[in-house]
């Protein structure tokens, strides 16, 4: 029976540093999307203002475009695990300050922000590493299960951080949500710990190069050239970049002023809409894993951000929670279809001591971007009406994603 109990769990989750990496990722970003929720609210309960929440919103996104590169180079350099217990740490540590100075009444808009680039300046060291440290841990040919495990942690960490959310708000207030969230990042600190692996002889690990800023910038160098020269890695780079100026800031910053201005609802309410994404994601992974292998990684990518965008047009004309809800669920049932195929994408062309960097440009189109667009959907709020936002995004994302397969190079990858 025993036997029988750990071949499914092996079969299941591939050996047993995938399962912590997974958990460690389920429980952390379960509190990522508490923190974004109470940072969201709270931002537009202090200020009122829809342009400075999309400021604020725009912190927690931007050290990624300032410093992603340089963390990639880190990645490649350093003990990726490391690097992600000392990223975690730091997180749960900063979040824990939050709380307190709200109940000293020392928090404003201005201190919340800085806070929020902070911790984002950690998400920056650590996504480049987990993202890397995969092909540590699987063989090549069960590189897409690997992904696809990983990015399932996304989707459950989205089911229960909402849902926890929406509990924790009408008890005991909003602020108790970051407490929440340093609980969270000190339990994955626990869990990846726990992992233990043979470190490739290509990740230079026991380098003495610390502190040393011209080798830095010389690895940063040399992770640019490496992608201009590999147009199927710069076709990727561009598409994702402006996919996600176009898209992630309604997502993100958009869901909350819907909320309050189109449905005339509460906090609790804006928590559990996000609880669509999770069901949809979660369907979307396990069609990728039943149809992925068919088709070319770069397709699916492509025909996922064209329909990524397109199933945000309805939002034009819902007025209710459910309409909401529904509406969220079949766009995210497609999400998976660009975040599975992007980083396995990667780990098959490109040499395992760049992987680190090229994580890391894909990181700043990814999260530089999105901090720009969420910047610019708290301005443009304010000026048209959100659900207006949400239709002239749906347009562009999805033309971002047409005109992504004219470049050959990336529409030929594998």
């Amino acid at each position: 029976m025993f036997n029988r109990i750990n071949r499914w769990f092996t079969g299941l989750f591939l050996n047993k540093n995938i399962f912590y990496l997974w958990l460690g990722q389920v429980i952390s970003q379960a509190g990522d999307s508490v923190y974004e929720i109470g940072l969201l609210w709270l931002m537009l309960e202090l200020t009122g203002s829809k342009s400075a929440t999309g400021l604020v919103a725009m912190s927690g996104y931007l050290p990624t475009l300032l410093f992603g590169m340089f963390s990639g180079a880190l990645a490649d350099r350093f003990d990726r695990r490391r690097i992600m217990l000392l990223a975690d740490a730091a997180r749960g540590i900063l979040v824990l300050i939050i709380p307190l100075l709200y109940f000293l009444n020392g928090l404003s808009g201005l201190l919340l922000g800085i806070f929020t680039f902070i911790l984002a300046m950690f998400n920056a060291v650590f996504n480049p590493a987990r993202d890397a440290i995969v092909v540590n841990l699987v063989e090549n040919d069960k590189l897409l299960q690997a992904n696809s495990l990983i990015q399932t942690s996304w989707q459950f960490s989205l089911l229960l951080g909402p849902a926890l959310a929406g509990l924790i708000i009408p008890l005991v207030g909003i602020v108790h949500l970051f407490n929440v969230d340093a609980l969270t990042f000190f339990l994955s600190f626990w869990l990846i710990s726990k992992i233990a692996y043979a470190k490739l002889s290509q990740q230079k690990t026991k380098t003495k190069l610390y502190g040393h800023v011209q080798q830095s910038f010389s690895d940063v160098l040399e992770g640019l050239n490496y992608a201009r020269r590999d147009k199927r890695i710069w076709g990727l780079l561009m598409i994702t970049a402006v996919d996600n100026l176009f898209i992630m800031g309604p997502a993100i910053v958009g869901a909350p002023i819907f909320v309050k201005d189109v449905l005339h609802e509460s906090a609790d309410k804006y928590a559990l809409t996000q609880v669509a994404y999770a069901f949809g994601m979660i369907l979307g992974t396990i069609a990728i894993n039943f149809v992925g292998k068919r088709f070319r990684n770069s397709h699916l990518l492509l025909w996922g951000i064209i329909f990524d965008g397109l199933t945000f047009f309805p939002l034009l004309w819902v007025q209710t929670f459910w309409g909401m809800f529904f509406t969220l669920l079949i766009h995210s049932l497609v999400i998976p279809m660009i975040i599975i195929p992007r980083p396995t994408l990667v780990q098959k062309i490109v040499p395992v001591e760049m992987q680190g960097r090229v994580f890391s440009m894909i990181s700043v189109g990814v999260f530089g971007f999105t901090a720009i667009s969420m910047a610019l959907t708290g301005v443009a709020s304010d000026i048209i009406p959100i659900n207006l936002v949400y239709a002239i995004i749906a347009v562009l994302a999805a033309a971002s994603g047409a005109a992504g397969w004219a470049i050959k190079d990336f529409r030929n990858a594998p």
